[in-house]
């Protein structure tokens, strides 16, 4: 991995309040089960436990890095050896990028404490804070001491980082990260952890999955009442546009290009195989699950944005998780 360090310049207006009462009692509730549920990687995780990077780390069926190449010529062409590897670089991969987008949320959770003008927000956002700080130490601990490999953040994903750091509208960040982002991950995360047979790697992302059931609700409390009651129709349109772009962009970003390469594999020919596997399975486009959902409780899918779901697979889901939703204040003690 690189040891340089990327600079994106970013501003943001810090708010203070002097109203120290509860406004949002969801939010004070979700404040409180964040002190209560935190944890400590270094005493609560077996660090001393063997682990294969090279061997049955995750089941190959949910795996979809191994699943969506299964049925192509690609996967029929490769050597056990070579399928050990795709295993392991993929599994490198995929956690990198996991690292990384952790210290994302460290900033823009940090960025978001300081900007939104309630104190029920500031207290449960500076808990994120430290929950991001843990999940980038816990990754990047599996990564140095387990694998022994981590690759650099991936190309088609630095412009998305880049926007929201960038963005100086502190709601704009919300919908990115809280809602959009962190939803996402909270799919990929029990996709993995699903997946996963190394006890170690199952434990952490357990624990992983906790926090970030807090932070996604964080995200859908925080905005459910602003957007109903603080939006211009202009300003909800544009925060419709921001989110659908950011849902297509995501849409597409899930395939270990930099792994392929490393491996000398015909990167082309993989993207088109994952691409018609999940077509097919709908492996892929099940992680967005719960944020179709999100996105139509804080009333970005009106029936202008609603084809445009439709179009890219994603309206299918609007309604899974509602109830989830309806008692967020909740959902995090799962």
């Amino acid at each position: 991995m690189g040891t340089g360090r990327w600079a994106v310049p970013s501003a943001i207006d810090t708010v203070m309040t002097w109203n120290y009462d509860i406004e949002n009692a969801d939010l004070r509730a979700l404040y409180e089960k964040a002190k209560r549920d935190q944890w400590n990687a270094t005493t609560q995780l077996d660090w001393s436990l063997d682990v294969d990077p090279q061997g049955d780390v995750l089941n190959d069926d949910i795996n979809p890095n191994v699943a969506l190449l299964r049925d192509s010529d690609i996967w029929r062409k490769m050597t056990p050896k070579e399928r050990r590897q795709l295993r392991y670089e993929t599994l490198s991969w995929n956690l990198s990028q996991f690292l990384h987008g952790e210290q994302l949320a460290i900033f823009v959770a940090g960025q978001l404490t300081s900007a939104v003008p309630w104190i029920d927000a500031k207290l449960y956002g500076a808990t994120q804070v430290v929950d991001e700080a843990r999940h980038a130490e816990v990754f990047y601990r599996y990564l140095n001491e387990k694998v022994e490999k981590t690759y650099e953040l991936s190309d088609t994903t630095r412009g998305i980082f880049e926007a929201i750091l960038s963005e100086s509208r502190w709601d704009i960040k919300y919908l990115c990260l809280q809602v959009i982002l962190e939803g996402l991950a909270m799919g990929l995360f029990t996709r993995m952890y699903q997946s996963a047979i190394d006890p170690l790697l199952k434990e952490l992302l357990h624990f992983v999955r906790q926090d970030e059931a807090r932070h996604f609700a964080f995200g859908v409390l925080s905005l459910r009442d602003y957007y109903a009651s603080e939006l211009t129709e202009a300003e909800r349109r544009e925060r419709e546009d921001v989110a659908y772009e950011l849902c297509t962009a995501m849409r597409g970003r899930t395939y270990p290009k930099e792994a392929w390469e490393e491996m000398g594999l015909p990167v082309d020919e993989c993207r088109r195989a994952m691409a018609e596997a999940a077509r097919r399975s709908q492996l892929q486009l099940s992680s967005f699950n719960r944020v179709t959902s999100a996105l139509k409780t804080i009333g970005m899918l009106s029936e202008r944005m609603r084809p445009h779901y439709a179009d890219i697979g994603l309206l299918k889901y609007e309604n899974e998780g509602l109830e989830e939703l309806k008692t967020m204040g909740e959902v995090a003690a799962a």
